[in-house]
């Protein structure tokens, strides 16, 4: 047998951190609910997989192929990263499911960070390798600095022809530095998550589901008063939060300086 030859292809990629997961473990194991809640949001991870397995299958029977390796997934302990295609299709992917996947996580009471760019990737089962992945990493640790995913210049202006395409959310928010990222509560994000079949959620409203991310973030306020550098970050996702919450029919959250 001949051996299998790697090959760089252009690809987006996400790279996500969990916020405190080494601090969310080590809590976990005195706390059954924080234990539950921990299993219930890598669970989520699954239903991504499922996706990418479902994609894998258009592609087997894609002549062309347009579909084969258009998503690929992987966990690292604290770290999901996800890839796509150079396309329209594959930007639409990554940032639609890298929100909704921000999202779901905070309604488990875990925060996330990262960044989204682009560049020669190699992303198999086992192997994430390439200049796309160093660039969404350094722009997560130089940047990203709240629980946000921030969205490289390099693919602002891909952006813009996937909202005038339509077919996905257009989901950049810019912050109040200029850069922009991933708007998490964008409403069709919120309308995705609280209204899928199998979601522990499928039962609620926007409003209701929404307010149960405000409870997440009040309860991170809580269970870092004494910790200036969490709070700040927990402070940053308020205000943001803040600006939406009249939208559902919801209190403000006190941010507490």
């Amino acid at each position: 047998m001949g051996r299998m030859v790697h090959q760089y292809e252009e690809r987006y990629i996400a790279f996500i951190d969990i916020l405190g997961f080494s601090k969310l473990a080590e809590q976990a194991e005195k706390d059954p609910d924080l234990l539950e809640r921990l299993v219930s949001a890598l669970k989520e991870q699954g239903m991504y997989s499922a996706l990418e397995e479902s994609i894998d299958t258009l592609g087997a029977n894609d002549p062309k192929g347009f579909f084969r390796n258009m998503f690929r997934m992987s966990t690292f302990s604290d770290n999901i990263l996800i890839s796509t295609k150079n396309n329209l299709i594959g930007l639409g992917l990554i940032t639609t499911l890298s929100t909704i996947i921000c999202n779901r996580l905070l309604h488990q009471g875990v925060f996330t960070r990262g960044a989204i760019s682009k560049g020669k990737l190699i992303h198999t089962n086992t192997i994430v390798l390439g200049a796309g992945l160093i660039s969404a990493y350094n722009l997560e640790k130089s940047a990203a600095i709240y629980p946000r995913i921030l969205i490289d210049e390099c693919i602002v202006h891909d952006m813009d022809a996937l909202a005038n395409q339509g077919g996905f959310p257009d989901l950049r928010r810019q912050d109040f530095d200029g850069l922009w990222h991933l708007h998490i509560f964008h409403p069709s994000i919120l309308e995705l998550n609280s209204h899928t079949s199998k979601s522990e959620y499928s039962a609620l409203n926007n409003q209701d589901y929404m307010a149960l991310g405000r409870k997440e973030i009040e309860n991170a306020f809580r269970l870092n008063a004494d910790n200036l550098a969490v709070k700040a970050k927990i402070s940053w996702l308020a205000r943001y939060f803040n600006e939406y919450a009249v939208i559902f029919g919801l209190p403000k959250i006190q941010v507490m300086e």
